[in-house]
């Protein structure tokens, strides 16, 4: 009885410690990406153009790709809180950084949950459903938070569609390419996941 004890207690133990690990990966990841987003960011100024007080900037949607395929819904949507915080706050991004950049997050790590149980080989595929968050959720945010014309009118609402399509599906698909080279070098969501 007691043997059974020690190595159910051994295993505890195992599976605690194989959390802990794949824990600070994500922990240490997330920290990395809000730099690497805020670089991105800051150091290319041309890399971005601003119409209707929204900045348009593909950089900040391949960090979500790839967050929230790598490490999964919780990690890419602080990862992009911290990114939007950060450029909110020292005036290299604008407040539509948080609903744009937590909502692309929030679809593809939501997306990419699903294909890990569903078609776990496939996960990079979720990397494209980012304009669906961005564009949809954070576009009508933006419209209702700073409304061109009426607040309700449809054709602000597909000004704000448009410009963040203009962001985010060029940032999408430089994600999933980067993915995929990341897939071929053997870094997939696997490493974060154990």
């Amino acid at each position: 009885m007691s043997e059974n004890n020690s190595l159910n207690l051994n295993k505890e133990n195992e599976e605690k410690r194989v959390y802990q690990i794949s824990l600070n990966k994500k922990i240490a990841t997330t920290g990395i990406f809000i730099a690497v987003g805020l670089v991105l960011s800051y150091l290319n100024p041309f890399a971005y153009f601003l119409i209707f007080g929204t900045k348009i900037n593909p950089f900040a949607h391949i960090v979500n790709t790839i967050t929230g395929v790598l490490i999964g819904l919780t990690f890419s949507c602080i990862t992009a809180l911290g990114i939007a915080i950060l450029r909110f706050s020292l005036a290299i991004g604008t407040i539509h950084a948080f609903h744009g950049g937590i909502s692309g997050a929030l679809v593809v790590g939501a997306f990419s949950y699903i294909m890990r149980k569903k078609a776990p080989k496939h996960v990079e595929i979720a990397a494209l459903t980012e304009p669906l968050g961005t564009v949809f959720i954070g576009g009508t945010i933006g419209q209702l938070i700073s409304p061109i014309g009426k607040i309700l009118s449809l054709e602000g609402f597909l000004t704000y569609w448009g410009l963040f399509a203009l962001s985010c599906i060029p940032g999408c698909i430089i994600g999933f390419i980067i993915l995929a080279i990341l897939k071929k070098a053997e870094i997939s969501w696997e490493d974060f996941f154990k």
